[in-house]
């Protein structure tokens, strides 16, 4: 039965959606709520600015460089070289743990709240990584379409999760099945809930067009119905703290970028197939993979990319701290691409070209995208009720790494190892 007055934190994430889309006519309740209550003008994400390394640092307050997952790809050295693997993948987690002896490099909000005796719930309806890289170790309960396991990831039957599929109507259900049965029933002291939209339409349709302004109002509606479950067990908001955010934007795809081949025509590798070097796509941005970090072709490569016209942000070796990458890996080369500040037929601000991805042989012109340091995909938004924030606007900046010691501070747990840190609960 529902615990009453004890804290608790629920969480509710719409992939993609631009803070700058939020708006009453598409948005309702997200612009209302925004208006009455914390908001985070400043907020941005991290990079790469993908899903699953988003996933892993809300769940662990940390940047890639300390949590360890890099990216939507990342090439791993698994006995026969560098290959580019997809993190969203079923048995990515269990790759990169044989690959590597481990999966995220330090705790997530699970594990903290196994240690004192406090259960976790996730519910995702995006990629079986992004879901999974939340709880890699099995601490809490995670539900996936992809395989849903219990605490030390015992596998459950889970027909309600088995079902859904991304795009609204999956959302709807997975919302439907989180407020009654994890909310009200089972009352966990965090719960996570990840819709798929708008990200889902966003990679499939025009940025502003009325099927993504459709996704956009679906998923508005959505956090609105966990709102309103939310307020309904604690309508005075002292005890459930209440947060809702997305993990990045996107920016509209201008063109794809062959790096690979790019790389190969200028002498810098030897084949699509070969191992010294590795490019790990990651929408408008990638990581580069060296069998030999410490070789002289890192140097050759930041030089040849240097002086790509498409290049936006490059950081090498020691420079990637600075993007919060790791200096210390076989990846030793990110770059984020260069984005125009003009506006596609529907309104919407950014362009950017992508990476290709040879295992996706969709064409994704014209449609929404992310990973890099644009503007628009830095732009993510960040709203808390409840717990004692005051209404009104933050400007200080704010990152995805403050939302779980934001949480564990409302729980009364420690917080001060996390590169986050926990938001403000008066307007400064």
């Amino acid at each position: 039965m529902t615990r009453s007055g004890v804290e608790r934190a629920v969480v509710v994430i719409c992939d993609s959606l631009r803070a700058d889309l939020i708006a009453p006519e598409t948005a309702p309740f997200l612009a209302e709520l925004r208006a009455r209550a914390a908001s985070f003008a400043a907020h941005r994400s991290v990079f790469p600015s993908t899903t699953r390394a988003s996933a892993a640092s809300i769940a662990t307050g940390c940047r890639p460089a300390r949590h360890g997952l890099l990216g939507n790809t990342m090439a791993l050295d698994e006995g026969e070289g560098l290959v580019c693997r997809s993190a969203g993948a079923p048995d990515f987690r269990d790759r990169l743990r044989r690959a590597t002896g481990r999966t995220l490099h330090v705790p997530t909000l699970a594990e903290r709240l196994r240690w004192h005796g406090e259960a976790s719930v996730s519910c995702a309806n995006v990629s079986p990584g992004a879901a999974y890289f939340q709880d890699p170790d099995g601490h809490g309960w995670v539900y996936h379409s992809a395989g849903s396991f219990a605490p030390g990831r015992v596998p459950i039957d889970d027909p309600a999760s088995a079902g859904l599929k991304k795009g609204i109507a999956g959302d709807r259900a997975m919302t439907e099945r989180f407020c009654c049965d994890i909310l009200e029933d089972r009352a966990p002291s965090v719960a996570i809930l990840w819709l798929s939209e708008p990200d889902y339409t966003g990679h499939h349709s025009a940025l502003g067009s009325p099927e993504h302004r459709a996704a956009i109002a679906g998923a508005d509606s959505l956090v609105k119905q966990v709102f309103e479950t939310v307020r309904r067990l604690d309508p005075k908001g002292d005890d459930i703290l209440f947060v809702t955010g997305s993990d990045h934007g996107m920016e509209t795809v201008a063109e794809s970028i062959d790096l690979t081949e790019l790389l190969i025509a200028a002498g810098l590798k030897q084949s699509r197939g070969s191992r010294e070097l590795v490019v790990a796509p990651n929408g408008t941005a990638a990581t580069l993979y060296f069998a030999e970090p410490e070789g002289a072709l890192v140097a050759r490569v930041a030089r040849f990319l240097a002086g790509e016209n498409w290049v936006g942000e490059l950081f090498v070796g020691d420079g990637l701290p600075a993007a919060g990458l790791p200096a210390d890996t076989p990846m030793q080369i990110a770059v984020s691409l260069a984005g125009e500040d003009r506006v596609n037929p529907h309104g919407v601000a950014g362009y950017a070209p992508i990476v290709q991805d040879p295992s996706d042989n969709e064409s994704k012109i014209g449609f929404g995208q992310h990973g890099g340091l644009g503007p628009n995909e830095q732009r993510p938004f960040l709203i808390i009720e409840g717990g004692g924030f005051a209404p009104g606007v933050r400007r200080q900046p704010s990152s995805l790494v403050d939302i779980a010691p934001t949480v564990l501070r409302h729980l009364h747990l420690d917080h001060d190892d996390m590169d986050g840190h926990a938001l403000p609960r008066e307007v400064i």
